[in-house]
């Protein structure tokens, strides 16, 4: 597809919409300088397993005061019942909460009645909740256990749920260390569905063993080699990695987007470090 498609208003991703992930135990010291993370900036909020549901709850009522938006992940395997999902979607309701995030979950083996993501969004209770705005995961270096075919067919499926009982649908991405991968993840998508924007993965700032660690876990695989070229650079494995390089090929790659496209980071070294980098960036020519 031309880059000329997206062509409409050229503005730097990284001084757009910014959102981050936070785990929620984080929130209570989450106090962002209002310059960096604006008011009414995204902070999803991870569906952790073991971890007391109550405690996403309080985290996104804490935001909401805050002024930000919260996204609170929804795990459809951490539900143990129906019921449980139902008192947990009417808890977030009741405190305003109108973005969630729609995963599987893990682990791969469950006892539950939810599987995968779009089982949530066949629920019932979605229609009385306050939920608007649906996200949606993408994989753009695919997934270690899914096919291509069938993540293409699943995310499909999703979007088109989202449109028939009345949510915005928008993707977010797992992170990767190559911007050429992730930007032409955003032109498929847009050629594929040109009316879903896209939120691109970026790893903040942290140590390369903590990167490559967590790239492990989370399944990247094919971009981990554009990491350890990149960590030559780098005085020593203990020094931070900030995501510099991935975010000039994303700018140099889309440069035109319309707000279609923007960035979400995730700051596995710790939310302050990755937004003191967000403002050195900015501030770069």
């Amino acid at each position: 597809m031309p880059e000329a498609s997206l062509s409409v208003l050229p503005a730097r991703l990284i001084d757009g919409d910014i959102s981050l992930e936070l785990p929620p135990d984080a929130v209570d010291k989450f106090r962002p300088d209002a310059k960096v993370l604006s008011p009414g900036a995204k902070v999803f909020l991870p569906h952790l397993e073991g971890k007391p549901p109550e405690q996403q709850v309080a985290a996104a009522k804490a935001l909401i005061d805050m002024g930000y938006t919260p996204v609170v992940h929804l795990g459809a395997r951490h539900f143990a019942t129906e019921a449980d999902f139902v008192r947990h979607l009417e808890a977030h309701s009741a405190n305003g909460v109108t973005h969630a995030l729609f995963l599987g979950g893990n682990p791969a083996r469950y006892s539950g009645p939810f599987g995968q993501a779009l089982d949530l969004l066949h629920h019932p209770s979605l229609h009385d909740s306050g939920i608007r705005r649906a996200f949606l995961g993408g994989y753009p270096e695919g997934h270690p256990d899914i096919s291509e075919d069938r993540l293409d067919a699943a995310l499909s499926a999703k979007i088109d749920r989202c449109h028939d009982i009345g949510l915005a649908p928008e993707v977010v991405t797992q992170f990767a260390f190559d911007g050429e991968v992730l930007a032409g993840f955003a032109w498929r998508m847009q050629a594929r569905h040109p009316d879903v924007p896209v939120r691109l993965g970026l790893a903040g700032v942290t140590s390369l063993p903590k990167l490559i660690r967590y790239a492990i876990m989370c399944g990247v695989g094919p971009s981990l080699s554009v990491l350890k070229k990149s960590s030559g650079k780098l005085l020593g494995v203990l020094a931070d990695k900030d995501p510099s390089d991935v975010a000039n090929v994303i700018e140099q790659r889309i440069t035109d987007h319309d707000g279609r496209v923007e960035l979400h980071f995730f700051p596995f070294g710790g939310w302050q470090k990755t937004l003191d980098w967000l403002q050195r960036y900015r501030e770069t020519p």
